[in-house]
């Protein structure tokens, strides 16, 4: 099978697959740079890179690294000179995260290279691989104005996405909303589903799961980068079926909740059964019944029977006062109803 040819960035910014990075390294004046240093022993290779010192305010630069033949391409690249990946495997970056790295490269130094390839739209830059948060916590908190890379010359920026993907699943695995975003930008880089999934190691169905993230109105979005360990994949599937069947507002309220109350998954799942599927509130049935020592009178819903045996003396009186009462809501019964049932009885009273 042909290789696929690397993808251009400007051509996925105009396709509408990713946007122009806005972040603080595309200003170099702003920054100032540290000194180089240019040779490195073969047996540093690996081990702690320490905090250099400003020293000058020259132009961003990337130097080589000796290796002594290792085969490895090592550079001591300015953090300006680096690009975010347009197909980066993780998009969830918390201002604790940022700190945290920041403060580990402030105290031990730099342990293990960077990975990058050449950025192939812009020459003497570079697009990140592996490596992003600690690109980021230098440039927001200016610990390091330079880092030890390792460049990738023969990786294509999907391939260099991958390697970076994979980097982080054996070191510190993505949330389900990395994942999902990262899919999707492969996706509409052109990649299908179903190779995404292959390549990714989740089935179809689960593909499904995280596919559902794409399909979030933005607000809820919000809530997830919020608590992203809280909300997996299956989670944005129940989120996105009631904010497509009920509403936004339902959505947001019970990603609200979902979040800050510390629910099970199982109760989010009833919580979406009950808003998709609400139980319809039935009238109670009406019931009655009475009992005298001369017979009864029963009611249940819009059935009334009464049975009651009167004496004679009170027999006509109150024969009188229901048939007026029955006149009130019986119908009259005509011939042609005769054939639905049973005609009704002669005059009881007069057989007697």
């Amino acid at each position: 099978m042909a290789k696929r040819a690397p993808y251009k960035i400007s051509g996925l910014i105009k396709s509408g697959a990713v946007v122009p990075s806005t972040s603080p390294h595309a200003e170099p004046e702003e920054f100032a740079v540290i000194s180089h240093q240019p040779i490195v022993p073969e047996e540093a290779i690996g081990q702690i890179v320490p905090p250099l010192k400003v020293t000058s305010a020259l132009p961003p630069k990337a130097v080589p690294i000796s290796t002594n033949g290792s085969g490895r391409n090592l550079m001591m690249i300015d953090v300006r000179l680096i690009d975010p990946n347009p197909l980066a495997p993780r998009e969830v970056y918390t201002p604790e995260m940022i700190r945290d790295r920041a403060e580990a490269l402030r105290t031990q130094g730099q342990h293990d290279p960077i990975h990058v390839i050449p950025n192939p739209d812009q020459d003497g830059r570079f697009i990140i691989a592996d490596g992003w948060t600690r690109v980021q916590s230098c440039l927001e908190h200016k610990v390091l104005e330079e880092l030890l890379a390792e460049v990738h010359d023969n990786l294509t920026l999907e391939e260099s996405a991958w390697f970076g993907y994979q980097q982080n699943e054996e070191r510190e695995q993505h949330c389900d909303l990395d994942r999902a975003l990262f899919y999707e930008k492969l996706i509409a880089a052109g990649e299908t589903s179903a190779d995404v999934a292959r390549r990714a190691g989740v089935s179809r169905s689960q593909m499904t799961f995280y596919r559902a993230f794409s399909k979030l109105p933005p607000d809820v979005v919000e809530i997830i980068k919020g608590a992203p360990t809280r909300f997996g994949a299956n989670a944005a599937y129940q989120l996105s079926k009631v904010a497509d069947k009920v509403g936004l507002r339902q959505a947001v309220r019970l990603a609200v909740k979902f979040a800050e109350e510390n629910h099970t998954h199982a109760w989010l799942v009833n919580q979406t059964q009950a808003l998709l599927e609400p139980k319809t509130s039935k009238t109670p049935t009406a019931s009655k019944q009475v009992r005298y020592k001369n017979g009864y009178y029963k009611r249940r819903g819009d059935a009334f029977e009464v049975n009651i045996s009167v004496e004679p003396s009170k027999r006509v009186k109150f024969a009188m006062a229901l048939e007026e009462l029955l006149a009130t809501v019986a119908e009259e019964f005509n011939e042609d109803d005769t054939s639905k049932g049973s005609a009704p009885a002669e005059n009881e009273e007069a057989r007697d």
